[in-house]
């Protein structure tokens, strides 16, 4: 049960931070260049985030579960 919940919450992380990073391309409409955005996309703390909740999504899914035995 754990292992799920670590999925659906580090799951959810990525889905939000992915799509707050997104946002901030509404920038370039403001004369900023993509460098600048990207720059400071990869300084925000929703990049952090984004790491973060990769890595724990990953632990999640490649690393094998201890075998239990039911009824055990």
């Amino acid at each position: 049960m754990t292992r799920f919940l670590a999925f659906i919450c580090s799951y959810c992380v990525i889905v939000v931070s992915t799509a707050n990073l997104l946002f901030y391309l509404n920038y370039s409409a403001m004369g900023y260049t993509y460098q600048q955005i990207l720059l400071f996309m990869l300084q925000s703390a929703d990049f952090t985030f984004l790491l973060i909740a990769s890595f724990i999504l990953l632990l999640t899914v490649c690393v094998p579960s201890p075998l239990r035995l039911p009824f055990s």
